[in-house]
């Protein structure tokens, strides 16, 4: 009886030890199948711009409205609408007129160097309020996205995301992010208040935060002029 009993028990450990063995096995294929998969990822972004004139009552334009969106899939660790930084001519065009060819040859430029994936270029708005999507695609050598439109008619104003990274600490696509879109001064043209062509600021400065009238209150701009939404697909 006890020998029976005995050779039971080794039997029973040893199925436990190979089931657990075939446990581990195979979970170790499904994270290495999720692995394989998540190499990359696609996600929708939506701009949400809420530009009215109830909010941002001051001198608010009859035309509000923003340009094309343009932007970048890049390194995570690399942004090209820094603020404190000089702005590109791309940038200038981009934040004075709206106009992306410069800046989307710029980025390419930057992508022929391996800093990069991919450009993106989106549309514009004809008003202050609505939403602006695009897809895009990341992957772990490029997960970060940066994007941004002029905020028109403006002097050089744009609004911006820069250097979002869709890894999260698991180093996982995220499955969505919701993010406050700030408004920039290019420093690259005088004004302050809702007018194009204006002298050019010389020596031209750095790209700051916009904080003060007629966009802000000189503390911040409210954070409703614009939120961005990362969804995975």
């Amino acid at each position: 009886m006890k020998t029976y009993l005995s050779i039971s028990i080794v039997s029973l450990l040893f199925t436990s030890c190979f089931l657990s063995d075939v446990e581990s096995e195979a979970q170790k294929i499904i994270e290495d199948i999720e692995n394989a998969i998540e190499q990359s990822a696609m996600y929708e972004v939506r701009f949400v711009f809420d530009w009215n004139s109830t909010d941002f009552p001051n001198d608010y334009p009859s035309s509000a409205h923003f340009s094309q969106l343009v932007g970048w899939v890049h390194e995570k660790d690399h942004s090209y609408f820094k603020e404190g930084e000089l702005a590109s001519s791309g940038i200038e065009q981009m934040a004075e007129t709206g106009s992306t060819t410069t800046l989307v040859n710029e980025l390419e430029s930057l992508i022929d160097q391996n800093k990069g994936l991919a450009t993106y270029t989106g549309s514009g708005l004809n008003g202050g309020v609505g939403t602006i999507s695009i897809d895009i695609d990341v992957n772990r050598d490029f997960p970060a996205v940066s994007l941004a439109s002029m905020l028109a008619p403006s002097p050089d104003w744009f609004v911006a995301y820069a250097s979002v990274n869709l890894l999260d600490e698991d180093n996982k696509f995220v499955l969505e992010k919701t993010l406050v879109g700030h408004l920039y001064d290019a420093g690259t043209e005088e004004g302050n208040t809702f007018s194009y062509d204006n002298e050019e600021t010389q020596p031209q400065s750095p790209i700051t935060r916009i904080t003060e009238p007629p966009m802000g209150d000189g503390t911040e701009v409210k954070p409703s002029l614009c939120t961005v939404i990362f969804t995975k697909l």
